[in-house]
């Protein structure tokens, strides 16, 4: 049979998500990286692994239900995992081979079948730390579940991640930085423990019914803790119907595996620049940028509104946002403050990356730096009145120069003077950290206003955790909801407002 790819129907978004997240595994390296990534290039190939699935031919499968689970080694500190399956002995369905398209792969199973099958398994976790909660999807569909401390959410936490391994599917997992593996024994099945440079560790769990569960720990959970969690788990197959009447609870979705595509068409690739990024100033003449002062009021034509920042206020504590605001940033972000209720300080790493096989990352320098909770509140009067309308702030760095301004690269002395090819932060991303924005009546909208009537006045607040050595290089931009580290047309049209302290 001929496969076109204009026959496909439209993938669902479930199974969309699990693809990414299935791209997202394979292309990790297990190394942290600069948190400032271009959206562009990730979405590029997110797209192209897509685009890849879906250029295959299909031949049809047979069920499962022996597996088995092996490790290799890969130079000094790298690691293969491979799951595969074979048929039971009373299966006699035989794999019927079939034609496929010149452009395409041949492959023993069909993998549009594979991406569109439901699976469901019931889980019954025996143990977990008493700190830890569990949090089940609302969507029976998701194949993700989340544990976490709430006190420590950062750094004791768990992600599980279930598949089902069908015979002729080979299930390959490639580490790097691994230090140490132990192969242990789980109800129904096998389980290798892999940890990683950094405190980090996995558990893969293959069990005899075709499943596979993975379970990513952070530093904070600890190695006896996680391997009781793993022992505690027992995981039966279960029905679309039973996981949707049990209101999702113990039950979780368990797409099927579908192996990477080894190659990518170019010509199937679809990435479009918008004007605003073909060209990323990030030095503009004095001229060219018009820079407002706290309390001075401007105007945004696009919103026929005038606009000022009316309020600054620096502190090292949630003591200048009102309740309604410490109580939704305290469960937000629990591991920002400390038992006192002050900030926690910024500890900044600078690292020389190893190959994570057969070199390890190494930390070169080290330092604390104090953070600063930034709050704004801005004044927005409507000229016209309008509904559903939504305000944006961005906290952004800029160095002042004579002649120019210059967007600011945030670097310390230490960070000058070290040789590192990443930087790792403890809590707070290396850029200023957006907490939150308000409008004034309820935190849950946002900077979100259903209506405002003409002439009326509304505010809207924001805030932003920064480091200490950041606060003379603040100014704050109205025109983009998510930070930037060049000047957008749109801020050069409308202007900045100067906030530095």
């Amino acid at each position: 049979m001929k496969i076109d790819k204009k026959d496909y129907p439209k993938m669902p978004d479930d199974i969309r998500d699990m693809i990414k997240q299935q791209v997202e595994n394979e292309i990790s390296d297990g190394v942290e990286r600069k948190h400032i990534v271009k959206k562009g290039k990730f979405i590029r190939y997110a797209v192209a692994a897509l685009v890849g699935t879906l250029l295959v031919g299909t031949t049809v499968y047979a069920a499962s239900k022996l597996i088995s689970i092996t490790t290799e080694k890969k130079g000094e500190y790298g690691l293969e995992t491979k799951v595969t399956v074979s048929e039971s002995a009373d299966n006699g369905d035989e794999k019927e081979n079939v034609d496929v398209d010149e452009d395409t792969t041949e492959v023993p199973y069909d993998r549009y079948e594979l991406m569109n099958e439901e699976n469901y398994v019931h889980l019954d976790i025996s143990y977990m730390p008493e700190d830890i909660y569990v949090e089940w999807p609302e969507d029976v569909a998701t194949p993700k579940l989340h544990s976490h401390s709430e006190t420590d959410r950062a750094n004791r936490s768990m992600t599980f991640y279930m598949w089902r391994i069908h015979e002729g599917v080979e299930y390959t997992h490639n580490d790097v930085n691994v230090i140490n593996t132990e192969e242990f024994e789980v109800p129904g099945g096998t389980a290798v423990l892999v940890e990683l440079d950094g405190g980090r560790r996995k558990i893969y769990m293959a069990y005899d019914i075709g499943y596979v569960l993975d379970i990513w720990a952070q530093p904070g959970i600890t190695k006896d803790e996680f391997v009781n969690v793993a022992k505690g788990i027992s995981l039966e197959v279960a029905t679309k119907e039973e996981a949707e009447e049990a209101s999702n609870k113990n039950y979780m979705s368990a797409p099927a595996y579908v192996p990477p595509f080894e190659s990518v068409q170019e010509e199937n690739i679809i990435y479009v620049e918008t004007e605003d990024e073909l060209e990323e100033r990030t030095t503009v003449a004095k001229d060219e940028l018009k820079v407002y002062q706290v309390g001075e009021e401007f105007e945004i034509s696009e919103q026929n509104s005038n606009v000022k920042v009316t309020k600054v206020e620096i502190s090292d504590d949630l003591s200048v946002v009102n309740k309604d605001v410490f109580d939704f940033f305290q469960g937000e972000h629990p591991d920002f403050v400390d038992e006192n209720g002050k900030l926690k300080d910024e500890i900044v790493s600078y690292c020389k990356v190893g190959d994570g096989v057969n070199s390890l990352d190494e930390v070169v320098a080290t330092e604390t730096i104090p953070v600063k909770l930034v709050y704004i509140e801005v004044e927005y009067t409507s000229d016209t009145g309008a509904s559903e309308m939504s305000f944006y702030g961005n906290l952004m760095l800029i160095n002042d120069n004579n002649d120019n301004y210059e967007i600011y690269d945030g670097l310390s002395p230490l960070a000058r003077d070290t040789e590192y090819d990443v930087v790792r932060t403890s809590y707070y991303r290396n850029e200023p950290d957006e907490i939150y924005f308000y409008n004034g009546n309820d935190v849950w909208e946002k900077n979100h206003f259903e209506s405002v009537q003409a002439g009326e006045t509304r505010t809207a607040s924001f805030c932003y955790v920064v480091r200490e050595d950041w606060l003379p290089y603040m100014y704050f931009d109205i025109t983009c909801a998510d930070p930037t580290d060049y000047f957008k047309q749109s801020i050069l049209d409308t202007g900045v407002i100067d906030i530095r302290q």
